[in-house]
């Protein structure tokens, strides 16, 4: 019998030697995708108060995380290949979906990653103020400050470079890393959690009040811990980007999973309950700021623990660097791959078999954004990310409805019904603050709608000047089995993206 393979499909042969990773290490890779620890959390304190950021902290993974984290398992262990959700989109909707949402996961993640380097100089500028921006050694100032090279981007730069490095030497390399950098971060919080919680017992502290910030309406309380808090929950599907480096990948992903996300959850929730119990701020919650955990852990365990807890904040954004630049070269990869891309984009490293080129072309566009200012424009980007995972969603419905029979190691619970609930209770929740961004900051939800709208655009312009008449890409397919296609009415199928 002639097997039908359709024209978005292409079959390789298996590569099973590159399958090294194993469940532990794939949850250091989880946790820095997706948390990294509880910093950043001090926003969410001080503008929607104590009590709405603990609830959201509660709520959002039970109506967002988890059903993403559900999402992607299903489709994670069905199709195992590196590239991950943009190989989801192509097989469900075509390969202009699948273009549009591997522009916007590389223009959001290239953003993104920019941050944390960026963050790192500043947090050590707390320690050396001559390495602060725009302080010493200016060699370039352009724009009134929109662009400057001086020490503090050579700093940037330096610690750019070896963390690059490492994820040249591939993702075993840096999950081994992530599980050391994982430990290290989460003791220190532990020891404060506990401090925090006797603190709040014997001093009656109310963790819930004020449950707001006085004078605040429920809408901006709502919508000011989401901004902050489903940042905090996204990456989920990070990981699905190198599952063709994964051993046993449908196992091993799904019991990375089953760990990673009540651990993210306690990371979240838990210092947060430890720092509102230690009376900081307390009857003043919009006084919250940036580096209060080290505030809270002085106050609470002495000197020792604030030395701990500020060592967790630089290595908490290492970890982030590292973890999110390895998932996220894998897409522009399949991009170039698939050659809407320059060719050498593709190049994988023959001693290490990582994505060298795309490696390479994220950290040069990292290393210039590392000397710009734009605040504005990164956190634009965060409706961008929302924006692809209701491409996922998408991707995930079509795949029920086209292959119904394909082969899912691991399935959302519950038929078409529990399918549905699953993407329902976050659609709603992205349209919510998409809503709640274009009424409170017009100029932020334009610049995000700007961004995705040049992606659809750039697709047939890169569809006939860059690609052509070259074929797809040939990858692993080696786990897929699709089976019938319900648009084909008969034909099995064993095929990769």
């Amino acid at each position: 019998m002639t097997e039908l393979v359709p024209p978005e499909i292409t079959r390789s042969a298996p590569e099973a030697g590159r399958r090294t990773l194993g469940v532990l290490p794939l949850v250091g890779i989880f946790f820095f995708t997706v948390s990294g620890g509880p910093f950043g959390l001090e926003a969410s304190l001080s503008s929607a108060g104590p009590g709405m950021t603990l609830l959201m902290i509660a709520l959002v993974p039970v109506v967002f995380g988890v059903p993403n984290a559900l999402v992607a398992a299903e489709l994670s262990a069905a199709i195992p290949v590196d590239g991950g959700y943009y190989h989801w989109t192509k097989i469900a909707l075509g390969r202009g979906a699948a273009f549009v949402f591997g522009a916007w996961n590389a223009i959001g993640s290239v953003l993104n990653l920019a941050l944390y380097p960026i963050l790192l100089v500043d947090y050590l500028a707390t320690w050396v103020p001559g390495i602060a921006r725009g302080k010493g050694l200016v060699i370039v100032d352009l724009f009134h400050g929109g662009f400057v090279v001086d020490l503090h981007w050579i700093v940037t730069v330096a610690l750019i470079v070896p963390m690059a490095y490492l994820n040249y030497r591939g993702s075993k390399a840096v999950s081994e890393y992530s599980v050391g950098m994982m430990l290290l971060i989460l003791a220190p919080f532990a020891v404060l959690t506990v401090l925090g919680i006797w603190h709040a017992v014997g001093h009656g502290v109310n963790v819930l009040s004020p449950f707001m910030v006085p004078g605040q309406s429920v809408h901006s309380s709502v919508a000011g811990a989401l901004g902050v808090i489903v940042w905090l929950y996204l990456g989920f599907d990070g990981p699905s980007t190198v599952l063709g480096e994964v051993a046993d990948a449908h196992r091993t992903y799904t019991r990375a999973l089953v760990i990673s996300v009540p651990l993210i959850i306690a990371a979240y929730l838990l210092p947060t309950l430890a720092a509102v119990g230690s009376g900081l701020h307390q009857g003043a919650p919009a006084d919250w700021e940036r580096g209060d955990f080290i505030v809270v852990g002085d106050a609470l365990g002495g000197i020792w623990l604030k030395v701990l807890i500020s060592l967790g904040s630089g290595l908490s954004l290492v970890g982030l660097f590292m973890a999110i630049l390895l998932t996220s070269t894998r897409v522009p990869r399949a991009l170039a791959a698939d050659a809407y891309l320059p060719r050498w984009m593709a190049r994988d490293s023959k001693r290490f078999d990582t994505p060298v080129g795309a490696l390479l072309a994220s950290t040069t566009v990292v290393v210039v954004l590392s000397a710009v200012d734009f605040s504005s424009i990164l956190r634009a980007t965060v409706l961008l990310t929302l924006a692809s995972i209701l491409l996922e969603f998408a991707a995930f419905l079509v795949l029920r409805w086209r292959y119904p029979r394909m082969l899912r190691p691991v399935r959302v619970p519950g038929g078409w019904p529990g399918a549905v609930l699953v993407v329902v209770l976050p659609t709603a929740m992205i349209v919510y603050l998409a809503w709640s961004t274009a009424v409170d900051d017009a100029a932020m939800f334009g610049a995000s709608l700007a961004v995705a709208l040049s992606a659809v655009l750039l697709y047939p312009l890169c569809r006939r000047l860059v690609k052509g008449d070259r074929p797809d890409a040939e990858i692993d397919s080696s786990q897929v089995e699709l089976g019938p296609d319900r648009f084909a009415g008969f034909g099995s199928r064993k095929a990769g993206v």
